[in-house]
């Protein structure tokens, strides 16, 4: 039993020694460039009145030319007062564009129907989406458009969360994980995943795999796009750790929504066959352990194994926690690995139970 315990260890350092390589390659920052294209950015918000504005303004102060750019502002069936604030901006800011999409009426729905039907509306050249509880960074799109040459189809980046506390600290931790493993499996050239609230792509990327029409339903329809773009065309992807590029979400405020979005991301990350899945699977191991060890192994072997994971983990989160001077979620690392491992497992067994996910108030 023992050997089977190292093994799965040595698996996870050895994983994730490959992808700290990758954040390594990824911190490089990028050169100046002329390239200045069009860009539209897509917002999708549903029932989101509490921080829609707060978001709207941070668009609003982006550092690029104004003429190049456009928001698209999408109320998707919202029952607050979502569609009042944005239809109040929109009259005073011609860069803002509002919209409302139809019911959906094949196999795209929820957020992926709304995204679907504002790009049919977005005229840039490059997209970028984010989300209505983020705050953007004044410098992002320019930023993000430095990492664009001719063979570049995908530049995400980080969205953090303020460790002002221990429930916030504990899903800060989590995010820079999560996208950690994103940007190092980019940087040693295999694209794991994304998040939808700080990513860009190229139109023609988007319309060479036929859009979220032609693509595999996904209820994480962010992660589904970046693999059909880097399996069926020859674009790049990249997934850099800049400073200038990182956005600022929210926390989940409930146990009830931080369990739901856990449960959409994994039920979205196993709908294809990655590298990540690797990963999960060692995760998912490893907690294993951490959890229940102490009931059948000798508890020295119990706690050395629970030590050199967390010294790992630093390790790994160094790239980022350092570009992003967040060295405040450290304090919560020891919590994180217990934490981490009951909800990457608790989120398997309820997905062996049920295959649905709900997306505000919408099962899927």
């Amino acid at each position: 039993m023992e050997i089977v315990i190292y093994l799965i260890l040595g698996i996870y350092i050895l994983i994730h020694f490959a992808m700290f390589i990758g954040l390594l390659v990824n911190s490089k920052k990028p050169s100046k460039s002329a390239y200045e294209p069009s860009v539209s950015i897509i917002i999708c918000a549903k029932d989101e009145e509490s921080c829609i504005e707060d978001c709207i303004k941070s668009l609003l102060s982006l550092d690029y030319p104004k003429e190049k750019l456009e928001v698209v502002l999408v109320n998707d069936r919202s029952r607050d007062r979502t569609k009042e604030i944005m239809l109040d901006y929109a009259a005073k800011y011609p860069s803002l564009k509002y919209m409302e999409p139809a019911e959906s009426t094949g196999k795209l729905k929820g957020k992926a129907n709304a995204l679907m039907q504002a790009l049919k509306t977005a005229s840039g050249e490059i997209i970028f989406t984010t989300d209505a509880d983020i705050e953007v960074n004044p410098k992002w799109v320019r930023e993000i458009i430095k990492y664009y040459n001719e063979t570049t189809g995908i530049v995400s980046g980080y969205s953090v969360i303020d460790p002002a506390g221990l429930t916030s600290g504990l899903q800060s931790l989590d995010w820079i994980y999560l996208l950690s493993v994103a940007s190092g499996g980019d940087g040693i050239g295999i694209p794991i995943s994304c998040v939808g609230n700080n990513m860009s792509y190229r139109m023609k990327a988007y319309n060479d795999v036929g859009g979220y029409e032609k693509i595999k339903f996904s209820v994480t329809e962010d992660f589904m796009l970046l693999q059909q773009i880097y399996k069926k065309t020859s674009y790049k992807t990249k997934f850099p750790i800049n400073d200038d590029t990182k956005n600022v979400t929210l926390p989940c405020s409930t146990l009830k929504q931080l369990i739901r979005q856990k449960k959409r991301w994994a039920a979205g990350g196993i709908g294809e066959l990655n590298f990540g899945m690797l990963v999960g699977l060692f995760s998912w191991l490893t907690g294993a352990v951490i959890l229940s060890g102490w009931a059948f192994l000798d508890i020295r072997i119990w706690l050395c194994f629970i030590i050199t994971k967390l010294v790992c983990d630093f390790i790994f989160l160094f790239p980022a926690i350092r570009e992003f001077k967040m060295y405040k979620g450290y304090l919560y690392i020891i919590l994180f690995e217990f934490y981490f491992a009951v909800y990457v497992i608790l989120t398997s067994v309820l997905l062996a139970f049920d295959r649905k996910v709900v997306w505000k108030d919408q099962k899927i």
